[in-house]
């Protein structure tokens, strides 16, 4: 009777640090490469102080050009208030929608829209790249996003004569109540890699163990993150990536991760 081989991460125990509502399928595709995953999620997502700026600028939709998705969050957290205020999720058919990165395309077809714009690179500059200065001036943008985001994009863009409305549809907050469960899995020793899918995680995890701790607590753990703004927030927290995913899609980092793993790969 044959014996089915070893599944590539057998043995290996992961962290999942993603919000509770959005690990399970970054989890799915470890446990299929035969991880042991545990899920601690670091943060939640609650809704914006107000919702004013966003009903503002949904009541005069019209006169906007372009609409801006740089997370599936935002896309689902727009559509989700769109649906409540208008009693549908439609959009104008003349406004442009860009979004950044893979994950967003396919967030904003599960609500019935496309990407006219999807940026190659998978952070804000690679849709900047694609937007020149002659096509986007004088332009009205809809920017619906996390609270705390970066502003680049938002500068940049009113730096090439584009009229923003800034719109928060989201606010990334710390689950405290994860606090202490991470500390106490991480003395276990019993972890492998800590994952990390966007930058916001990577500063409540390194806030809830703290500068002293840091890197004693990280010493055997190796580090994978998805995309190079999250690893860039990695590097300024004093965490060192052993991994990163180019691409910034759940399956790529699944697929780094298993790499990593291979016999040949830095790995003891």
């Amino acid at each position: 009777m044959s014996v089915a081989p070893a599944r590539p991460l057998a043995g290996r125990r992961i962290l999942v640090t993603r919000a509770e509502e959005k690990g399970g399928r970054f989890a799915r595709l470890l446990q299929e490469q035969g991880a042991e995953v545990l899920q601690i999620p670091l943060i939640r997502f609650e809704d914006p102080d107000s919702w004013e700026p966003l009903r503002e600028a949904l009541s005069q939709v019209q006169r906007f050009h372009r609409i801006l998705f740089t997370s599936a969050t935002a896309v689902d957290r727009f559509f989700e208030r769109l649906r409540a205020f208008a009693g549908d999720s439609k959009l104008p058919a003349a406004l442009s929608v860009a979004a950044v990165g893979p994950g967003t395309a396919q967030a904003l077809a599960r609500w019935g829209h496309a990407a006219q714009l999807a940026a190659r690179s998978f952070r804000a500059e690679g849709l900047l790249e694609m937007l020149p200065t002659q096509e986007i001036s004088g332009q009205e943008v809809l920017f619906p996003r996390a609270q705390e985001a970066r502003e680049l994009l938002v500068e940049e863009l009113t730096r090439r004569g584009a009229r923003v409305a800034l719109v928060p549809v989201y606010k990334t907050v710390p689950r405290e109540e994860s606090r202490g469960t991470l500390r106490t899995a991480l003395s276990s020793g019993r972890i492998d890699v800590a994952t990390f899918t966007a930058a916001s995680t990577v500063h409540h995890f390194a806030d809830f163990l703290g500068e002293a701790d840091l890197p004693r607590l990280m010493r055997q753990v190796r580090v994978a993150c998805l995309g190079q703004v999250t690893a860039e927030a990695a590097h300024e927290r004093g965490l060192h990536p052993d991994i990163v995913a180019e691409r910034s899609t759940l399956e790529n980092l699944a697929a780094a991760i298993t790499e990593h793993f291979q016999p040949g790969s830095q790995k003891p």
